[in-house]
């Protein structure tokens, strides 16, 4: 009788510790839900968001185009000067003998993309009409064009309103760059060289070889000034 009683306290107790025990998970559960459905929908909203906020930007490509001229030696015109000191001491013009250049354009911007210029030594003149001065610049002191009656222009590049390239005087290649305004319409196309400098002492020219042994007073500026009215032609 004794067991009996003490094994149905037993079963009551197991059962007991069983239901506790099951009310606890139920509890865990009940708390663990909103967690659970909290997170997946925070998942989704972010996931929402990034593909809302997801921008594709197209930038637009301006297309560039490119025009060749002939260059038109009747109105191309190249000017240089010499100097004593800051005072202008001579100056005259040249002209060009063929050439070619080509223009890039892309939206409202101009570019020099290619170029080259023949010049034509033979051409020389003094703006006072000194023909001393000229058939000196002529001899072999200078120019000597008996031996180089042209010299040339090759194109290098274009950048921010300057271009660049070498000129070559008596077979003596040196660079040279230049300020260049570019101007263009439907009938051709116009190249304004700004001032620019070039030492002849790089081309060895007997007359500035003999100067530098002269006095310092009574040396020349070996620094030539250049500019240019370029005219092309489509």
């Amino acid at each position: 009788m004794k067991r009996s009683f003490l094994r149905n306290i037993y079963i009551c107790m197991s059962k007991q510790i069983k239901l506790n025990k099951m009310k606890k998970v139920i509890i865990l559960g009940l708390f663990a839900m909103p967690l659970f459905f909290a997170s997946c929908g925070g998942g989704e909203a972010e996931g929402d968001t990034t593909d809302s906020d997801t921008t594709a930007t197209v930038e637009e490509v301006i297309p560039t185009t490119h025009e060749s001229y002939t260059i038109d030696t009747a109105t191309t015109i190249i000017n240089w000067m010499t100097y004593e000191g800051e005072e202008l001491s001579h100056n005259g013009a040249v002209k060009a003998l063929e050439g070619n250049f080509e223009i890039a354009t892309t939206g409202d911007e101009l570019a020099v993309s290619a170029g080259y210029i023949l010049v034509d030594l033979n051409s020389i003149s003094e703006s006072e009409g000194s023909a001393k001065l000229v058939g000196h610049l002529m001899s072999p002191d200078f120019f000597d064009i008996n031996q180089f009656a042209t010299t040339e222009f090759v194109f290098d590049h274009f950048e921010e309103g300057m271009i660049y390239g070498n000129l070559t005087v008596l077979g003596t290649e040196v660079e040279v760059s230049a300020p260049t305004a570019i101007s263009a319409d439907e009938n051709g196309a116009t190249l304004e060289l700004g001032e620019f400098k070039v030492d002849f002492t790089a081309f060895e020219m007997p007359f500035f070889i003999a100067d530098v042994e002269a006095p310092v007073e009574e040396q020349h500026d070996p620094m030539v000034g250049f500019s240019a009215t370029v005219v092309g032609m489509k």
